[in-house]
């Protein structure tokens, strides 16, 4: 697996395998997937990274950032005060989601 940036296109591809792309399939709003032939997947690609790249916190750095416990953010959690995304089994959190909270 290979991942590249292209800064005059904007662009990210990660490269599962190298080969000769022959369809391309929307997945999401500026997220490409690239197969060949076979119908095996080749590689993904991001357009436009710079405008959808922001950084998300771990629970972790959310309660330093708060200066609260990640006890507390897990309450907060639950009773629907804050809505993280789930990754795995971690969360993490929006910047504008911990103003939020935090005002």
């Amino acid at each position: 697996m290979k991942i590249t940036y292209d800064k005059s296109a904007d662009a990210m591809a990660i490269v599962f395998r190298e080969g000769r792309i022959s369809k391309d399939m929307q997945i999401s709003e500026n997220v490409f997937a690239g197969f060949d032939r076979s119908g095996q997947l080749l590689e993904i690609q991001v357009l436009e990274v710079s405008k959808d790249v922001a950084p998300w916190f771990t629970l972790e750095a959310a309660a330093k950032m708060l200066e609260v416990s990640e006890r507390t953010l897990l309450r907060w959690i639950k009773s629907g005060k804050l809505k993280p995304a789930k990754v795995g089994r971690e969360y993490r959190i929006k910047p504008s989601d911990l103003k939020k909270v935090a005002s």
